[in-house]
Formats: C-alpha cells, sequence, structure tokens
C-alpha cells in the first residue's frame, strides 16, 4: 500500500511539473501571471468559501458513516477525509481512495469505505450535471452529455439496487478458480453491497443537498474570480461554467481533468466573448483555488493522519 501510494504521489508531482511548464508556455505574451498577481488577494480571499465546501462534504462523509454505526472521531475523520485530496489530481480520483487506509484503522472496513466513496462522487457527479444546465447556452451538445452521465449513474445505482444481479454475482464470484481474481472480484462486490445500503430516501436526498450547497458555492466562488478579474458574464450562466468545464474534464478521462478542463472554461468564455487571455486567466486562477489547493491541503492532511496514526501505535 505505501509503495503505490509513493507511485501515486510521484504521479502527481509530475502531473504537477507539466503543468506548470504549460503555464510558463501559455503566459508567453499573454501576461497571465501578471493578472494573476494583480489579483492574488482576490484568489486568498476566494479560498475561505472552497474550504468550507470541504467540511460540508466531510460532514455528508462522517453522517453516512455514522449511520452505518461507526463513531468516527471528527478531527481525525476530517485529516482522513482529506487526505485522499493530495491525490485527486490522478485517473478517475482513485487516489482518493487512499481515505480506506486511515478509514481502517478506526475500524471501518475498506469495502464500507469504497461504498460511500462511489456513492458520494455518484451524487456530486448529478449536482454538477444539474448545475451545468445553467449554461447550456454555451454548450449546445449538452444533452448528449447529460445523458452520458446519467445513464452511467443509473446503471451504476441499478446493480447496486439488484439483490438477484448480486446474488448471481456472489455465486460467480465463489466459483473463480483463480485466488488473485476471486479476492479483487469478492471486494467490489463487497463494495456494490455497501453502496445499495446507501440507496435510500433519506441518504439521497440528504446527500444531495448537501452537495448543492457545497458545489454552489464552489461555482459561486468562480463567479466572484470573474467578477473581482473584470470579466462581464450573465451570472446565471456564470454558475454553470465551472461546474460544466468540470463535468467534461472528469469525461475527458485526463487525470484530474488537468488541462482539459481549463480548455473548456476558456472555450465556453470565448463563446460568450471574452478575450482569450483574459479567459485563460480566469480559468488558472479558478483551478489555483479549487483543484490545486485541494491538492495542497490534501497534502497537510496527509501528513496529519500519518502523524496521528503512528502516536496511536506507540
Amino acid at each position: 500500500m505505501r509503495q503505490r501510494l509513493d507511485y501515486l504521489a510521484g504521479f502527481v508531482l509530475l502531473l504537477c511539473s507539466g503543468y506548470i511548464a504549460a503555464l510558463v508556455c501559455v503566459d508567453n505574451g499573454n501576461g497571465t501571471f501578471s493578472r494573476l498577481g494583480e489579483v492574488w488577494h482576490l484568489m486568498l480571499l476566494a479560498i475561505v468559501p472552497v474550504s468550507l465546501t470541504y467540511l460540508f462534504r466531510y460532514w455528508r462523509w462522517h453522517w453516512l458513516l455514522h449511520r452505518e454505526g461507526h463513531n468516527v472521531p471528527v478531527v481525525i475523520g476530517l485529516a482522513g477525509y482529506l487526505a485522499g485530496f493530495a491525490l485527486t489530481a490522478t485517473p478517475g480520483k482513485a487516489g482518493e481512495l487512499m481515505r480506506m487506509r486511515y478509514f481502517a484503522r478506526m475500524g471501518i472496513p475498506h469495502e464500507r469505505t469504497l461504498g460511500v466513496f462511489v456513492f458520494e462522487r455518484a451524487s456530486d457527479l448529478l449536482i454538477i450535471l444539474l448545475l451545468s444546465l445553467l449554461a447550456a447556452s454555451v454548450f449546445p451538445t449538452l444533452g448528449a452529455l447529460a445523458a452520458v452521465v446519467l445513464g452511467f449513474v443509473c446503471v451504476l445505482f441499478g446493480a447496486a439496487a439488484w439483490p438477484r444481479l448480486l446474488n448471481n454475482l456472489a455465486g460467480v464470484t465463489a466459483r473463480i478458480p483463480c485466488r488473485l481474481l476471486r479476492r479483487p472480484t469478492h471486494f467490489f462486490l463487497a463494495a456494490a453491497l455497501e453502496l445499495r445500503r446507501c440507496l435510500d430516501l433519506p441518504a439521497f436526498v440528504r446527500s444531495m443537498l448537501t452537495g448543492c450547497i457545497a458545489w454552489g458555492l464552489t461555482s459561486a466562488v468562480f463567479v466572484g474570480l470573474c467578477v473581482g478579474m473584470g470579466v462581464q458574464l450573465d451570472p446565471i450562466v456564470a454558475l454553470g461554467i465551472y461546474p460544466l468545464a468540470m463535468l467534461i474534464g472528469a469525461l475527458s478521462f485526463v487525470p484530474g481533468g488537468v488541462g482539459s478542463t481549463e480548455l473548456a472554461i476558456v472555450l465556453m468564455l470565448n463563446r460568450r466573448g471574452i478575450a482569450t487571455p483574459d479567459a485563460i486567466a480566469v480559468a488558472i486562477a479558478a483551478r489555483m483555488v479549487t483543484l490545486w489547493f485541494a491538492i495542497v491541503v490534501g497534502a497537510a492532511a496527509m501528513l496529519i493522519a500519518e502523524f496521528a496514526s503512528r502516536e496511536e501505535d506507540r
């Protein structure tokens, strides 16, 4: 596990280095860095609501575990949850599953952590899609994108909620001759059973409401950056641009949507008549206070979680 984390951390560092190199190339003659330097105080201010979104999302995570009988320590649990953000730029955000490492030390099975993680991600996907509808005017093919997202979530939740299917899969899993294949298959089947435990109306409604607040705040941060940097947009459309760009970035299968999300923001702003240098500056500022700030917070939380774990082992 430790070696795997080292590989993932190395991947994120490599990605970060590539991102900085790309910024230097983009800044050539465009004055992007100078624009960012003019609004550094605005970016620092934006960190406050972004940090609040982490608390809302953790509250949801904590509640989902508490309803299953797990009394997770609030502070240590928060560190374990935020530690996953350190590897949020890994393919499919799979690095966030390192939370299993820390929550297992709190007595929570890996399968339950994975089930809650998948439920949280799927709920967020629906919320981001809903917010994206506000920017439908700048993305004509949003209907096709929405169909893909809704189809994926329906298949995911439908399979998890289908007892006969899971029972049949359990029977097939038990007959797999190779142990190396049987163990991971059994693990993912157990995670699907845990996901099914989350598929009730109270959990779904609370998860959606909490997610709407969290991602709504993130969208509002993007609007605030646009206003602060002098980019004139319809506020309603602006609220939907960042979630839509995140959705495009996620479906591009680029780790963390790095590059693809920024490109989507720039192209959508161009469609609203915003000059490319200004659009690039807004896109980078937004990603700095969301994705890259999350990675920094996650790295700090990982250190805290590791230190706390070592103290408990003594």
